[in-house]
């Protein structure tokens, strides 16, 4: 039975991947057949240099998510590792959000040069993912607790006192 499950888990990353290699390669090839057969006068530099720096990056997570979602099989082709599973929240998930981002920027920049600022949407969602996690963090060393009210030690001191009596009453050993 967990076999059954590793099986189904490396056919759909399969599946996955093989969609994600026919986009990869389809957007990234639309882009550069419109931008150099169309849109050749509007080619600068600094447009050159974004798209190299962001299909990079793309690549290598393309590249990644390749490696980690492979099957790894025994000398006998006996399934050992089914993979990562693509479908799994978390990292796996944020490096498809970035990729899916890069071919919207992309396939957008041939319309308007603007569209590379999409990407400072990522390190603001970053921020709002990682500002509960910041908040607890400064809260619990910036903020000590709240001073207590006057009945909190009142208690306080009752439960001293009686901790203090205890210690004090004579103790019987047994010999």
């Amino acid at each position: 039975m967990a076999n059954q499950s590793a099986k189904r888990v490396t056919q759909q990353n399969a599946q996955r991947m093989s969609l994600l290699s026919k986009l990869f390669i389809g957007i990234n090839a639309f882009y550069i057949f419109i931008r150099v057969v169309f849109q050749y006068r509007s080619l600068s530099w600094a447009g050159s240099i974004m798209y190299l720096a962001t299909a990079g990056v793309e690549t290598l997570l393309y590249m990644n998510l390749y490696s980690v979602s492979r099957p790894r099989y025994d000398p006998g082709g006996v399934l050992v590792s089914s993979g990562t599973d693509l479908s799994q929240p978390g990292l796996v998930s944020y490096m498809f959000d970035y990729i899916y981002i890069s071919w919207f920027v992309h396939v957008l920049s041939l319309l308007t040069k603007w569209a590379w600022a999409l990407y400072f949407v990522i390190p603001v969602y970053v921020g709002v993912l990682a500002a509960p996690y910041v908040k607890q963090f400064l809260g619990s060393r910036s903020s000590s607790e709240p001073a207590p009210s006057a009945e909190d030690e009142a208690k306080e001191k009752k439960r001293r006192e009686k901790k203090e009596r205890k210690q004090q009453r004579a103790k019987y050993v047994r010999a």
